[in-house]
C-alpha cells in the first residue's frame, strides 16, 4: 500500500496499516483495505465483491472495499477497516464457517455411520467366536475377524458429505457465490425458477437485432432489412 505521511508517499505491507491512515491508491491498482475516500475521484470495479459488472463512480465522502480494482483516476483514502475487520475477510469467514457448520444429511450420515461401526464390530467379534469355536487358531481367527471389520466399516459414509460440502463451497465461492447455511444449500435441488435483477452482469445493456423473420411472400429479407433501416435512422429511439 501507498501510505501518505505528510508530503511523502511510502510503500508498506498491508499488515503495517493501521486505521485512519492515509493511503493512495494508484489507477488500474486494487484498493488495499477498507476505507473512506477524502481526495480526488474514481470508478471502481467490485465485481468480484458485489458481482455488478459495471464500474461504481467513487468521490469525496464515499466508502470503498478492500479488493476493488481502481479505474483510471487516483484516490487518496481514510483506512477504515484492515486484518480480520475488512469486507473480504469476512466473506472468507463466512465460507469457513459454512464448511464446517452441519446440515442434516450430515448429522443422518454421521448417525448411520455410528451405528454401521457398531454393526462392524459385533460381526467381528461374531466372526472371531465362531471360528474359534470351529477349533481354528486364534491367529487365523484374529485375521478373519480383522477382515471383516475392514471390509464393512462404513468410514466412507462419514467422510463423503463433509468432503463434497468442503469442495462445493470452495467452487461456489471462485465463482462468486457465497454460501453462508448449508441447510439452504442442500435445499437448492429444489429450486424450479430463479429470478435475477442483474442487468449489466447477465445481461448486455445494449439492443440488438438477433434475429429476423420476413411474414411477407412478395418481401425478401434484404429488401425488409433496407426499409426498416431507412425508417430507424432518423429516430431517437434506441429500439
Amino acid at each position: 500500500a501507498h501510505r501518505v505521511v505528510g508530503d511523502r508517499v511510502e510503500d508498506v505491507k498491508l499488515e503495517e496499516l493501521q486505521k485512519d491512515d492515509l493511503i493512495l491508491v494508484k489507477p488500474g491498482e486494487k484498493v488495499p483495505a477498507d476505507g473512506i475516500v477524502q481526495e480526488g475521484e474514481s470508478y471502481l470495479n467490485e465485481s468480484m465483491l458485489t458481482g455488478e459488472s459495471k464500474p461504481v463512480k467513487k468521490g469525496k465522502g464515499q466508502e470503498v472495499i478492500g479488493g476493488a480494482i481502481n479505474g483510471n483516476g487516483s484516490i487518496k483514502v481514510k483506512v477504515v477497516h484492515t486484518g480480520k475487520d475488512s469486507y473480504l475477510t469476512k466473506v472468507i469467514g463466512l465460507v469457513q464457517d459454512a464448511q464446517k457448520s452441519k446440515s442434516k444429511s450430515q448429522h443422518l450420515a454421521d448417525r448411520a455411520a455410528k451405528w454401521l461401526a457398531y454393526v462392524a464390530v459385533g460381526v467381528g467379534v461374531v466372526t472371531l467366536a465362531v471360528w474359534l469355536s470351529l477349533g481354528q487358531s486364534m491367529n487365523y481367527s484374529i485375521e478373519r475377524m480383522v477382515t471383516v471389520m475392514v471390509i464393512s466399516c462404513p468410514h466412507a459414509l462419514g467422510l463423503a458429505v463433509p468432503l463434497v460440502v468442503a469442495i462445493s463451497t470452495a467452487l461456489s465461492a471462485q465463482h462468486g457465490l457465497l454460501i453462508r447455511n448449508r441447510t439452504a444449500f442442500e435445499n437448492s435441488r429444489l429450486i424450479t425458477t430463479m429470478v435475477f435483477d442483474k442487468t449489466g452482469t447477465l445481461t448486455k445493456g445494449i439492443f440488438g437485432v438477433t434475429r429476423v423473420e420476413v411474414l411477407a411472400i412478395d418481401l425478401n429479407e434484404t429488401k425488409f432489412l433496407e426499409y426498416a433501416s431507412a425508417l430507424e435512422q432518423s429516430s431517437e429511439h434506441p429500439i
